[in-house]
């Protein structure tokens, strides 16, 4: 009789048949062979209940059998079982189209009557040999996927620290209040979902928006810290923070929050009319990301005091916010926050005021 190795002899094989018969002498060459795991189900209705309810590596199945037939439970168990759990079928037919029906239904192999047992136990042998293996790589896939997602939840945390540490040493360097990087990540949640956006760019527009003056850091203390307005040269090397955050933040590009906050850092001083900057864009050629930002972040700034003047009134920013609506801001977007966002807005500022 063929060697079995050690680790198949605790494989758990099923015989199914209609009567004890045939594969009852099939198990006693199992067990001979040291395949003690084994379990004759001489009941076709009831056998196939415990298949599909059970544990099992793999099965000898006798095709010959009637109500249901045996064709008819093949079909049924590989509706419901892994594509490449062993079936043997076994069979007195030996004609051509039987093996092809047989195969066409997903059989792992084809033994014929009377079965040959050194045969048997070969093809046996081969085929739990690839079963097993199949196992083993898919738990070192799984294993592989855990650690993977482990490694994905380390890097989401090694990133927000970057990110708290980006927008802290943003927030000393224009000496903001942090309550205002706050509101903006909130408010531009909101936005975004209004525009029916997918929950997980919104969430990371949520992030991403706190970096978008991130670029200040590369501002001169003169000109970032200036109590009343800029002059024109000043005001040119102001608006290179747009440019420089992207600067810092796309060196990190394969990180896609990263990513997306070099987009937003870029592109959220854009205008809808095309006379914003750095690069002039016009439209929907500006990322929908930044438009949102640019939005969020004016009304915030509207509504915040500053050394050289107040706070304007909600009434105040509103107005300029529709007043600028196709000018400075998408159209689309000043309406969706006209319908729905200003009270959400204020309700934002008192949980996070200044």
């Amino acid at each position: 009789m063929p060697n079995i190795p050690e680790h198949l002899r605790q494989a758990s094989i099923a015989l199914l048949e209609s009567s004890a018969g045939s594969l009852s002498l099939l198990q006693d060459a199992l067990e001979a062979a040291g395949l003690k795991n084994t379990r004759v189900l001489a009941d076709p209705a009831n056998g196939l209940a415990w298949l599909l309810e059970n544990t099992w590596d793999l099965l000898l199945l006798d095709l010959d059998m009637s109500r249901p037939g045996g064709f008819e439970i093949l079909r049924l168990l590989r509706k419901y079982l892994p594509e490449n759990q062993p079936i043997l079928a076994v069979s007195c037919r030996n004609d051509v189209e039987s093996r092809h029906r047989a195969l066409d239904l997903g059989v792992s192999d084809y033994l014929c009557k009377p079965v040959d047992h050194r045969e048997m136990l070969l093809r046996l042998r081969n085929h739990l040999n690839l079963w097993f293996t199949r196992l083993e790589l898919d738990q070192e896939r799984r294993w592989l996927e855990q650690r993977v997602e482990e490694h994905g939840r380390e890097l989401e945390k090694a990133t927000e620290t970057i990110v708290r540490c980006l927008v802290r040493v943003t927030e000393y360097r224009d000496n903001q209040n942090g309550h205002h990087m706050m509101r903006i990540g909130e408010s531009v949640a909101l936005l975004a979902r209004a525009c029916g956006c997918r929950e997980e760019w919104v969430g990371q527009l949520r992030v991403a928006a706190t970096m978008h003056d991130v670029g200040m850091v590369g501002i001169p203390d003169y000109i970032l810290l200036k109590p009343g307005p800029l002059d024109e040269a000043e005001t040119q090397v102001m608006r290179r923070h747009a440019q420089l955050g992207h600067q810092f933040l796309s060196d990190s590009a394969a990180n896609p929050l990263l990513q997306l906050a070099a987009e937003v850092a870029l592109h959220h001083h854009e205008r809808w009319d095309g006379s914003g900057y750095p690069a002039g864009l016009k439209g929907e050629a500006i990322p929908l990301s930044a438009r949102i930002v640019a939005l969020c972040d004016v009304y915030d700034v509207l509504r915040t005091p500053r050394p050289f003047r107040p706070a304007w009134t909600v009434k105040e920013a509103q107005l300029y916010i529709r007043e600028q609506s196709g000018r400075q801001f998408d159209p689309e977007l000043v309406r969706l926050m006209d319908r729905h966002m200003f009270e959400q807005f204020e309700s934002l500022r008192l949980v996070w005021s200044d």
